[in-house]
């Protein structure tokens, strides 16, 4: 939740962050934020964002689902979690599945 309100007198002035954002500390949060490329929020309320997995990739901002996670294609890899694109493998090296962490 967060609230922009100066003189708050009771939590009623907070407002629930809405899917795809959240709260940017768990205290005194005066906005919501938007989830960045490579995260998701599906829910509303959220403290904080999830991450794509490896081996997926997001590039969308405010992203509501984790499905906006696509999967790498063969010849490609996403090696960390919140990556905001997949990787081409280099020369010498190859992938021949989907949602590769390493080539």
């Amino acid at each position: 939740k967060a609230s922009g309100v100066v003189g708050a007198t009771s939590e009623s002035t907070c407002t629930t962050c809405e899917a795809g954002k959240h709260a940017s500390s768990s205290t005194a949060a005066t906005s919501c934020t938007s989830c960045v490329a490579g995260t998701y929020s599906g829910t509303g309320g959220a403290s904080s964002c999830l991450e794509c997995e490896a081996g997926k990739a997001s590039g969308v901002v405010g992203a509501t689902s984790e499905s906006t996670c696509t999967t790498c294609e063969a010849g490609k890899y996403a090696s960390a979690t919140g990556a905001t694109s997949c990787t081409s493998c280099v020369a010498g090296t190859y992938s021949d599945t989907g949602g590769a962490s390493s080539c």
